[in-house]
């Protein structure tokens, strides 16, 4: 009997763990695919997060860039602008 329980427990687990995949996924797939993103703080850390991930070449060097563009973009109330570098370093990001 305990080891039916402990299936059941690793079942429980593995299905959840599943769909909280499927639920993630097409939000991380759409922010990419799409290129949505917005010129808020929670936006611009989550990519600032993944830049410092990257392995150090040519490409983080860029998304590095064009995401100081986009902060100075910010301070000059230009949003669009912003989200146009926010663009271009997740271009950089994906390469």
């Amino acid at each position: 009997m305990i080891k039916y329980a402990s299936i059941i427990r690793i079942a429980g687990a593995a299905a959840f763990a599943a769909a909280m995949a499927s639920a993630a996924a097409p939000t991380f797939a759409f922010a990419h695919e799409g290129h949505q993103m917005e010129c808020s703080d929670s936006s611009r850390n989550a990519m600032k997060a993944d830049i410092q991930a990257m392995p150090d070449g040519k490409s983080k060097t860029t998304a590095i860039k064009e995401m100081q563009a986009a902060q100075d973009m910010i301070q000059k109330k230009d949003m669009k602008a912003c989200a146009a570098h926010m663009h271009t370093a997740m271009e950089a990001m994906e390469k």
